[in-house]
């Protein structure tokens, strides 16, 4: 009879514990998460972004998704909310979190990751740290991780020993050098104010009339570990020798600009800057620039139709039109 007890007991325990752990996964996380005043302000941003109907668990994981990592996460989690005097500081990721919440992304973004595996955005701290010619020229150092490693988690020695000849060099952590450098959230905010409705398309200022949604954009800047949306990111002055240049305002063109970035006399093409001069100065990045992929192929044809002389299968599209060659 004890043991029958015993048997019951455990059993309605197991009972108890999965079906409270199922709803509290389930259950409107205004009263679940948001109740805890650190998940408050990006709960807060969360019901007026396009996530809004996107479960919580779907982008974060539950305390068993993720096996014991994920448990001992939450479990921490929990351990701080009771241990220490935290007043509404956002929570920070890892750059482990992040790079997980990035796989979650890929289950709903399919085209724009396939689009970011084309890029040069897909490139890995290997590829960027390791690159001879570069490190010929200059030795990495700590403003590096501002644009290729946002989220990493040391400094640059941590990511490197820099000792001897630059051919010496090398990243300490074999792992850490396969991570992808720029992940999605380098230039989007999961929690922001944005609700689904009519996008705009800008190809210059005069085309874009109404700006009826927020950017969907938004730079992580490392130094202060926020996301600043890009239309309040400050517009870059530009110059053509003594010349100063139209520079397009959009905010997809500003986020572009802080790591495409001009030297300090703001010269255009100078260091990793892109800004385009002569009859095309003024158009923005997106006008040509497939905004994940960063192909431009085709992108005259949708300024210039009766001008484009691509072919499609074999054929010209216009058999009469001037050849123009277009190239990624």
């Amino acid at each position: 009879m004890k043991k029958i007890l015993i048997i019951s007991a455990v059993i309605l325990f197991i009972i108890v514990v999965s079906g409270s752990y199922l709803i509290w996964n389930t259950s409107d996380p205004q009263n679940t998460c948001a109740r805890c005043h650190e998940i408050s302000p990006a709960h807060a941003q969360w019901i007026s972004s396009a996530h809004a109907g996107v479960r919580c668990s779907e982008c974060h994981g539950t305390a068993f998704s993720g096996g014991i990592h994920s448990f001992m996460d939450k479990a921490d989690m929990v351990y701080v909310h009771f241990t220490k005097d935290i007043q509404n500081d956002e929570i920070q990721l890892t750059e482990q979190q992040v790079l997980e919440v990035n796989n979650r992304c890929i289950a709903c973004h399919q085209a724009e990751y396939a689009g970011w595996l084309r890029s040069g955005h897909a490139i890995n701290y290997q590829e960027i740290f390791l690159d001879s010619t570069h490190n010929a020229m200059e030795k990495p150092y700590w403003d590096c991780l501002r644009c290729h490693g946002m989220y990493y988690d040391g400094n640059i020695n941590n990511l490197m020993a820099l000792d001897g000849d630059y051919n010496q060099w090398k990243i300490r952590d074999e792992k850490q050098g396969m991570r992808p450098a720029i992940p999605c959230l380098s230039c989007h905010q999961i929690h922001t104010d944005n609700p689904r409705s009519e996008r705009y398309i800008s190809l210059n200022d005069s085309s874009r009339t109404v700006n009826e949604r927020n950017p969907m954009t938004a730079l992580y800047i490392r130094s202060e570990k926020m996301h600043l949306r890009s239309d309040q990111l400050p517009k870059c002055r530009m110059f053509d020798g003594d010349r100063e240049i139209t520079v397009p305002s959009d905010p997809d063109t500003q986020l572009c600009m802080q790591c495409h970035a001009p030297n300090f006399k703001h010269q255009a093409g100078s260091e990793d800057d892109r800004t385009v001069t002569g009859v095309h100065e003024g158009i923005s990045c997106i006008a040509c620039h497939q905004p994940h992929a960063g192909e431009t192929k085709a992108s005259c044809a949708q300024c210039h139709p009766s001008l484009s002389n691509e072919q499609e299968e074999g054929v010209f599209k216009q058999p009469h039109s001037y050849n123009i060659r277009i190239k990624n």
